[in-house]
């Protein structure tokens, strides 16, 4: 099955629950039925010019705190994990 996509991308401002779609594109889209994806656009821009170490840097974990020198027997089920 192959499914033609025409998609239209823009930024706008919520509030209350309501997006304004941009006048340019409402003529093209009153009456059809569409698909909404909703990304935070700030939180995207805010992590762009961080490197994926530093990204990785604040990755906390929880864990017994003897895994680094147990951590074949945690991984076959000889401790309790």
């Amino acid at each position: 099955m192959t499914i033609g996509m025409n998609a239209i991308e823009f930024q706008a401002i919520a509030h209350d629950g309501v997006l304004d779609i941009p006048a340019e594109h409402r003529r093209r889209l009153d009456g059809k039925t569409v698909r909404v994806v909703l990304v935070d656009a700030e939180s995207q821009d805010a992590g762009g010019n961080e490197t994926l170490f530093a990204r990785l840097r604040r990755v906390r974990i929880q864990g017994p705190t003897d895994l680094s020198t147990n951590h074949d027997a945690y991984s076959v089920g000889e401790q309790d994990a």
